[in-house]
């Protein structure tokens, strides 16, 4: 939770208040300081972005002359890892701070509803630009992707440690990305089944169209759909950006995962048919267990060349997404 100051106008000190999303739906209290003096901030259940929440007179008390404090409410989206750690609280407590002044025109925030997009130590995110950066081909992006070192990052939620999340690792690589000369975007997406968020990466190639990134503790293609599955697939076993190859992707996991369990299945009644047994060679029944033995190597070849082929692992799920924000460069 964020608070800034945004103007002061006859008599009247105007603030931005972002708070979760779990706690705009039960509503809370606040603490805002203003000049040293603590005031307590009751905001109700049910408000939304862009609501104001008075302080009739509460200048009189921070102050010492009569005026109101208006405050103006900015739900926030809560950053997900992906497969590889909890989400952090964004902020702990209530701070006011100012925003610095870069003065280049290349240098900028994410907005969202008037809003500025923080990462994990609740400081704005700055994306910054690079005017003569261009789409890259493909082969392009993979080999910047490959190259780039966000995804060594650790994905920190907390002390000691500070602040590290997905927010962070996005602003990072698009940072990267522009100064290498590549045109970037900064990528914000809510999922419907959970009240988390998530941030990554998107690039407009040349020959295969818009493409996700996603570094968060890997590199990974993402996979964005609104209403659908958000996926990932290492850049390595990725072949194509497209959804439907995502699809397709899954169906080969499952059909691995089924073929391995009955493989597994197979290998167990095979040792017990031979446990204690001996064969005489040429005999029917050692003809028929070594083309079992035979059956069962050739499966397990197979086995391996999938593997190899569809990665480690599937990442767990993140959820349906709800909303994509493609913000291709910070506004001042």
């Amino acid at each position: 939770m964020s608070v800034k100051v945004e103007t002061m106008t006859d008599a009247t000190a105007k603030y931005q208040l972002t708070i979760s999303r779990n706690e705009a739906k039960g509503g809370v209290k606040k603490i805002l300081t203003r000049k040293s003096k603590r005031l307590e901030v009751t905001i109700p259940a049910g408000v939304k972005t862009g609501n104001l929440v008075k302080l009739s007179g509460a200048l009189q008390t921070t102050d010492g002359y009569y005026g109101d404090i208006l405050i103006q409410i900015k739900v926030k989206r809560r950053f997900h890892p992906g497969a590889i750690a909890g989400i952090a609280i964004i902020c702990f407590f209530v701070v006011m701070y100012a925003l610095p002044d870069y003065g280049i025109e290349n240098r900028g925030y994410i907005y969202d509803d008037g809003a500025i997009e923080c990462g994990g130590d609740g400081e704005p995110i700055v994306l910054v630009d690079n005017r003569d950066a261009t789409n890259p081909t493909y082969a392009e992006l993979v080999a910047f992707i490959v190259e780039d070192t966000t995804n060594l990052n650790h994905f920190v939620d907390g002390r000691p440690d500070g602040y590290y999340v997905c927010a962070d690792f996005a602003e990072d690589v698009h940072n990267n990305a522009e100064a290498a000369g590549i045109r970037a975007a900064w990528v914000g997406v809510n999922f419907e089944d959970n009240n988390e968020g998530h941030a990554l990466n998107a690039f407009e190639t040349t020959d295969k169209g818009l493409v996700y990134i996603d570094c968060v503790g890997s590199d990974t293609i993402a996979y964005l759909e609104e209403g659908r599955e958000y996926g990932r697939i290492d850049i390595a076993q990725a072949k194509s950006p497209s959804y439907s190859f995502y699809q397709e992707y899954i169906h080969k996991w499952q059909e691995f995962e089924t073929r391995f369990e009955a493989y597994n299945n197979e290998v167990a009644e095979y040792n017990r048919e031979i446990a204690g047994k001996v064969y005489i060679i040429g005999s029917t029944e050692e003809m028929r267990i070594s083309a079992w033995e035979a059956r069962l190597e050739e499966e397990k070849q197979e086995l391996d060349r999938l593997s190899k082929e569809l990665g480690e692992g599937q990442y767990k799920y993140a959820g349906i997404v709800e909303d994509i924000y493609i913000h291709w460069e910070g506004k001042g």
